[in-house]
């Protein structure tokens, strides 16, 4: 008697966090998002970290309430600049795009944890002014990108979602002279169709 019925109840806690996570199994998704793109550069002369403010859109297809697939687009919207007597440099990011599969693990009716894994691409722009020399450069570093994030649903349409993921370093043209790390956090709200 007592293995039957905890039986029944281990069964009936598992269906109903599935039923709950099927609350918002429901298709296509569109969202915003502001963060903040990080790349943090180390070299044998110095440490240096620059900072740029990116907003974006992203649009996804829930497949399951377990995985959905997303692309997004960004634009830097806070450059970098650096200003030093006569001399003075800017960085900024041009655009940043991402094809994402989203692995999620619903915890009850409104709260998901998920991980990400995708490719991404991101457009960096460079330009100084230094006495005697003035112009500018851009490189585009693209490759696998990964993170993870929580999703909470305010209402069952929308939900507020905060993410970190670790982009593609910059590419070193000075045969590892230089190290870096990129990462990018958001946070932003989806609306589900």
């Amino acid at each position: 008697m007592h293995k039957l019925l905890a039986t029944t109840l281990l069964a009936g806690t598992f269906f109903s966090a599935a039923a709950a996570a099927q609350t918002y199994d429901k298709g296509f998704y569109l969202g915003g998002h502001y963060g903040q793109h990080k790349v943090e550069l180390e070299s044998d002369f110095a440490d240096t970290d620059v900072k740029f403010g990116v907003a974006g859109v992203n649009a996804g297809l829930q497949l399951t309430s377990f995985l959905a697939l997303e692309a997004r687009y960004a634009i830097g919207v806070e450059d970098e600049e650096i200003f030093d007597d006569d001399d003075s440099a800017r960085y900024e990011i041009d655009r940043h795009m991402a094809l994402m599969a989203k692995g999620s693990l619903p915890l009850g009716d409104r709260f998901a944890l998920f991980a990400t894994a995708g490719y991404g691409e991101t457009k960096y722009n460079f330009a100084y002014d230094i006495p005697g020399l003035t112009g500018s450069e851009s490189t585009t570093e693209s490759g696998f990108i990964y993170g993870a994030g929580a999703n909470f649903h305010l209402t069952n349409n929308l939900s507020l979602v905060a993410e970190y993921n670790v982009l593609p370093d910059l590419e070193d043209e000075d045969d590892g002279l230089i190290e870096s790390d990129v990462s990018l956090m958001t946070v932003g709200l989806n609306y589900t169709f």
